[in-house]
């Protein structure tokens, strides 16, 4: 070996912002960038019990993953480490970009397990050579919810280990907290423990370590401004404003705005600002003014429609005569500007969520769908959940709707409800050309759904991201009704906020009844369909002008 080897695999031992970028030049990867040399840092002279919190993207992992292989490389004789990720599986694809890794790099093939020699080699652990004989592998992972007690451990990376499913309730946030209590009693004296993680709660887990002495930086994805962080930022936010940009290469401007569109405003304050101590403004964060607020026709309405809080005017498109219940000025808004050519909708969908024996009433919302938009023409409650008179009324409202599916909410009824719907629907069934009223007759099926999960989050997850794109129109009708305002308002993903949530779920399932078909672009769908109608009215106009050639038929002999 060279002086120029050895003085640049003293390099890599010492220095692991180097270890990294030569690693990342090995494995054909891109400049590295400034956020994952700042973590690299903080991963090699941070303090023992540390944390490092970055949004969803931040490619974290791969930056601890490489921190793993650079403590074999320094220390291959006594270095044990303890992978821990959210599921077995996820650890599993850990452990094996590490195995890959060392077997892919120059500078870490020697480490590569001896299989001949007895060495472990597996999807759940291995050991590198040089390794001291022992019952705990050089790296080993596992799932939060696996047995780790059998290991002795010199470093513990937990790797994003809370998330939005261990997360729902107090008991499972308390569960997770006495999970990760068990890696003191694994970790061998001296030895690191390191979070990795992106908060999925209000009461995140990484709180509660901040509270018990764990020092964390936080590498958000843009600057976070005065608000800052759960803890302290990374160094390069020093001197950055309001809104500058970690990773611009990568996640820029337009990428973000879709982000956070999709995900909702509370989501990702959380999980890409990383404020999980959200003001009140996100502890409820379903608004009014985020509907577009609009008389559409039982059947028809504008190819296009844009919200907006001013019109071309200048003037506020508050709706002033639909009263609001929200905090503050918030309340609904008329749209900015809409198409003066109609369309028929692509379809109407009722939903049903029939009430139980206590005062909850059975909710219903219907919701029709088109160009991308989604339009609620009727929400509202009924007492009784069962009885023949709210049946009765639920299949003469799909009527009158013109829906073509009604879901039924069934996570106690067995299908009784769908059941006892059926016939009332088919009673008011039509036929083609049988009602003047109705020309194109009138039939409507029946689905049910069983639904899981906590019932607000799954209320805020399905209405806050197509209201933070305004793409929900409400009939001023539906709009007026204050028990809904009041669901929509004052809703939070705290369990049982609300007496009582009917209408705003049966709204939210509703909605959700189109989650597929809300993926199309709605400009490109509403010129889609515009030159449909053109060439459909321009076959009309050829068929009525030029009779249909008469064509001989040549006789066969």
């Amino acid at each position: 070996m060279n002086d120029q080897t050895r003085a640049y695999l003293k390099h890599l031992a010492e220095d692991f912002p180097f270890f990294l970028e030569e690693l990342w030049r090995e494995i054909g990867l891109k400049r590295i960038p400034r956020h994952h040399i700042e973590i690299a840092r903080y991963l090699q002279h941070g303090p023992s019990r540390r944390g490092i919190l970055a949004w969803r993207g931040a490619a974290k992992t791969w930056v601890t993953i490489a921190y793993c292989c650079w403590r074999l490389f320094t220390n291959a004789k006594h270095e044990r480490i303890t992978y821990v990720s959210k599921s077995e599986r996820a650890a599993k694809e850990s452990l094996h970009l590490a195995r890959k890794w060392i077997g892919t790099a120059r500078f870490l093939q020697h480490l590569a397990p001896d299989r001949k020699a007895g060495q472990r080699d597996s999807a759940l652990m291995f050991d590198v050579m040089g390794a001291d004989a022992d019952r705990t592998p050089s790296f080993c992972a596992y799932g939060i919810t696996g047995q780790i007690t059998g290991s002795r451990s010199t470093c513990i990376v937990a790797d994003d280990v809370e998330t939005s499913e261990n997360t729902l309730t107090l008991d499972m946030r308390h569960r997770l907290r006495d999970q990760v209590a068990e890696f003191e009693n694994i970790l061998i004296p001296g030895g690191d423990v390191v979070y990795l993680g992106t908060p999925h709660h209000e009461e995140t887990l990484y709180q509660h370590l901040l509270a018990g002495g764990y020092k964390m930086l936080a590498w958000p994805v843009s600057h976070p401004g005065d608000d800052g962080c759960g803890c302290p930022l990374g160094p390069m936010f020093e001197g950055m404003n309001l809104g500058d940009l970690t990773w611009p290469d990568r996640f820029g401007l337009e990428e973000l705005a879709a982000r956070e569109a999709s995900e909702g405003r509370s989501k990702y304050r959380m999980q890409y600002l990383l404020q999980w101590k959200l003001g009140s403004d996100l502890l409820t964060p379903l608004r009014l003014a985020d509907f577009i607020c609009f008389a559409m026709d039982r059947d028809r309405a504008p190819n296009t429609i844009a919200w907006g809080t001013t019109n071309s005017a200048g003037q506020s498109t508050r709706v002033e005569d639909v009263p609001s219940l929200g905090f503050g000025t918030d309340g609904f808004l008329s749209p900015i500007m809409f198409d003066k050519e109609w369309s028929n909708y692509t379809g109407t969908r009722m939903w049903v969520d029939p009430s139980g024996k206590g005062e909850d009433e059975t909710g219903f919302a219907v919701v029709s769908h088109m160009n991308g938009y989604l339009w609620v023409k009727e929400v509202g409650g009924l007492p009784g959940g069962y009885s023949p008179d709210t049946l009765e009324e639920i299949a003469a409202k799909a009527r009158s709707q013109r829906v073509t599916e009604v879901y039924v909410e069934d996570n106690f009824g067995q299908g009784m409800m769908a059941q006892l719907l059926e016939p009332y629907l088919q009673r008011l069934f039509v036929e083609q050309n049988d009602d003047p009223q109705i020309p194109g007759g009138w039939s409507c099926g029946v689905q049910t759904v069983r639904v899981s999960g906590q019932k607000e989050v799954r209320i805020i997850e399905n209405l806050e991201p197509i209201l933070n794109q305004h793409r929900l129109v409400i009939h001023p009708e539906a709009a007026k009704d204050e028990v809904l305002q009041h669901q929509i308002t004052r809703i939070t993903r705290q369990r049982g906020c609300l007496d009582h949530d009917d209408r705003v779920e049966a709204l939210a399932m509703a909605v959700w009844c189109w989650r597929q078909d809300m993926a199309q672009d709605p400009k490109r769908a509403a010129e889609r369909r515009q030159k449909a109608t053109i060439e459909a009215a321009l076959r009309e106009l050829y068929r009525d002008s030029y009779p249909s050639p008469n064509w001989l038929q040549r006789r066969s002999r």
